[in-house]
C-alpha cells in the first residue's frame, strides 16, 4: 500500500514538474514571438529612415547645385562690377582729358575772340578796300571759313564728346545699381540655401543616430531573441528528456531478480578483491563482493527498481540500496558520491554512483551486495560469468 502510495505521488510530481516545464516553455516562446515581431518592426523603422536619408541626400545634392549655380552668378556679377567700375574709371579719366581740352580749346577761342575784337572784326572790309588780288582775296576768304567752320566743329564735336560721357556714366550708373540689387539678392538666396544645407546636415545627424540606435536595439532583440531560442530549445530537451523518464519510469516494473538469475551485468569492471563469505575480521565474512575500480569509475544498477536508500552508513561508507521488487534488494557500497536518491526510479544500466573508498577503506572499489527477503545471497549466481 505504502508503495503505491509513493508510486502516485512520484507520478504526481512528475506530472507537475512536465506541466511547469510546458508552461514556461510557452510562455518563453511568446516572449520570442513578441521580440521577432519587435525585430520587424525595427527593420521596418530601419528601411523607412533609409529610405527618407536617401531622399534628404537628393534634397542636398539640389541644394549643393542651387548654391554652386548662385555662387558661379555671384562671381559672374562681381567680376561685371569690377569691370563696369573699371570702365566707369577710364571714362572719367577720359573726361578729364576732355576738360582739359576743353579749357584749352576755350583759352584759344577766347584769345581768337580777344583778337577778333582788337582789330575791329574788319579782316574782310580791308581785303576789299585794299583792293588785293581776287585771287589772294579769294584765298583768304576760304581759309576764314575753313577756320571758323574747324572751330565750330571742334565746339560740336567737344560738346557732343561731353553728351556722351555725361549718358554713358548716367548709363553705367544704373547698371551697377542693378547689378548691385542682383547681388544683394543672390546673397540672401545664397544665406537661405546655406541655412537649408545646414538644416538638412543636421536632420541628416539626426536619421543616421536614429539608425545606429536602431540598429544597437535590433542587434540587442537579436541577442535576446537568440538567447531564447537557445533557452526554448534547452527546455525542449528538458521535456523530452522528463517525458522519456516518465515513460520509462511508467515502464519500470519491480519483477524481481528471479528470471535473471546468472544473467545481470556487473555493477562495475574490476578485480574481486572479496568474495561472499569470505572472512572479513574475527569471526565477521563478507555479505557480498568488493569490486577493485578506479576512484571515480561509473557504477550501474545491474537491473531495474526504485532506490530506497541512498545515504552515508557506517561500516559501508556512501551506499546506495535499490528495491527490484518480490523482496530482492542489490545493494553498492563504499562510493565516492551518489548520484541517485530516494523515491527515484533507475534503469538496469543507469550511472547510480561513483566508486571511492568511504567508509574506512584503503582501496578504491564498490561493495556489491544482493538480498532476498533480507538475507543475503552470493551475487556471483546472478552475475554473469
Amino acid at each position: 500500500m505504502t508503495f503505491i502510495k509513493n508510486s502516485m505521488a512520484y507520478s504526481i510530481i512528475g506530472l507537475l514538474i512536465l506541466l511547469s516545464l510546458n508552461t514556461y516553455a510557452a510562455n518563453t516562446q511568446s516572449e520570442l514571438n513578441q521580440l521577432r515581431n519587435q525585430i520587424k518592426v525595427q527593420d521596418a523603422s530601419i528601411k523607412k529612415q533609409h529610405r527618407y536619408l536617401n531622399d534628404l541626400s537628393k534634397q542636398t545634392q539640389s541644394t549643393d547645385r542651387a548654391i554652386s549655380k548662385v555662387a558661379a552668378q555671384l562671381s559672374n556679377t562681381e567680376s561685371l562690377i569690377t569691370n563696369i567700375e573699371q570702365d566707369l574709371s577710364a571714362l572719367v579719366m577720359k573726361q578729364k582729358a576732355l576738360l582739359k581740352s576743353k579749357k584749352k580749346q576755350q583759352n584759344i577761342l577766347s584769345a581768337q575772340i580777344e583778337t577778333a575784337y582788337l582789330s575791329g572784326n574788319n579782316d574782310y572790309l580791308k581785303l576789299l578796300l585794299n583792293q588785293q588780288n581776287s585771287n589772294e582775296i579769294e584765298r583768304s576768304l576760304v581759309y576764314y571759313q575753313h577756320l571758323h567752320a574747324a572751330r565750330a566743329a571742334s565746339i560740336a564735336e567737344f560738346n557732343d564728346t561731353l553728351a556722351d560721357i555725361e549718358k554713358n556714366e548716367a548709363k553705367q550708373e544704373k547698371i551697377k545699381q542693378q547689378l548691385l540689387v542682383i547681388k544683394a539678392s543672390q546673397q540672401q538666396k545664397s544665406q537661405q540655401l546655406a541655412q537649408q544645407k545646414s538644416q538638412q546636415k543636421k536632420s541628416n545627424r539626426n536619421i543616421a543616430y536614429s539608425i545606429n540606435k536602431q540598429k544597437k536595439t535590433r542587434t540587442e532583440l537579436g541577442i535576446a531573441a537568440q538567447k531564447l531560442k537557445q533557452q526554448i530549445a534547452l527546455l525542449r530537451k528538458q521535456q523530452e528528456i522528463a517525458l522519456l523518464k516518465k515513460q520509462q519510469s511508467a515502464q519500470i516494473s519491480l519483477s524481481g531478480l528471479k528470471q535473471y538469475k546468472g544473467k545481470l551485468d556487473w555493477p562495475i569492471k574490476g578485480k574481486v578483491l572479496h568474495n561472499f563469505n569470505s572472512k572479513r575480521f574475527n569471526n565477521v565474512s563478507w555479505r557480498g563482493l568488493v569490486i577493485s575500480a578506479n576512484e571515480g569509475s561509473k557504477v550501474k544498477a545491474v537491473s531495474a527498481g526504485k532506490v530506497v536508500f541512498a545515504d552515508w552508513l557506517r561500516g559501508f561508507g556512501m551506499v546506495t540500496i535499490i528495491d527490484h521488487g518480490k523482496g530482492y534488494m542489490s545493494l553498492y557500497g563504499h562510493n565516492q558520491t551518489l548520484l541517485k536518491v530516494t523515491g527515484e526510479k533507475v534503469r538496469k544500466g543507469d550511472v547510480i554512483s561513483l566508486a571511492g573508498r568511504s567508509g574506512g577503506q584503503l582501496e578504491s572499489g564498490v561493495y556489491f551486495e544482493i538480498r532476498h527477503k533480507g538475507k543475503a545471497v552470493n551475487p556471483r549466481a546472478w552475475l554473469k560469468r
